[in-house]
């Protein structure tokens, strides 16, 4: 058993809690097919944001965290300067209640921005992406809609 500590309010944006984690693929049907037919995952949308072609998914009982499927034909997609693993898991994403203030914040702290706060009608968000000391790709998510 796991004793869970305090909830710890003076974090970056205190209401921060996990949203998704982003998979790259490049086998973009199969992937989503295997999640539904294999674990009972859920297809809750798929869309298109310029060459990426992506999906959220949800496990079977939990509407809460989502798995975001990604897939491009430009070969450069699964492997850029931040994150050299050519398939898999891709990033973790954090909703927040601002990703703007989430950013401002972290800079302050130097934490690498790597994509500037973007709007994404498709599924009502406002997104931005920082990276870890090690290389690791994390998305601060916000509603919009």
């Amino acid at each position: 058993m796991i004793t869970m500590p305090g909830k710890n309010s003076a974090g970056i944006n205190g209401k921060m809690k996990a949203g998704h984690v982003g998979m790259r693929t490049v086998n973009y049907e199969a992937t989503i097919e295997w999640y539904i037919e294999k674990l009972g995952f859920r297809l809750l949308k798929k869309w298109v944001a310029g060459e990426l072609k992506l999906a959220y998914l949800a496990p079977a009982n939990d509407d809460n965290f989502w798995l975001e499927v990604l897939h491009s034909e430009n070969v450069e997609f699964y492997q850029n300067d931040q994150q050299k693993a050519a398939l898999g898991f891709q990033h973790v994403c954090f909703e927040v209640e601002s990703v703007d203030e989430t950013l401002a914040a972290l800079r302050e702290k130097d934490v690498k921005v790597v994509r500037e706060p973007f709007n994404v009608a498709a599924i009502g968000k406002r997104c931005g992406f920082v990276i870890d000391l090690h290389g690791n790709v994390i998305e601060f998510a916000e509603n919009i809609a």
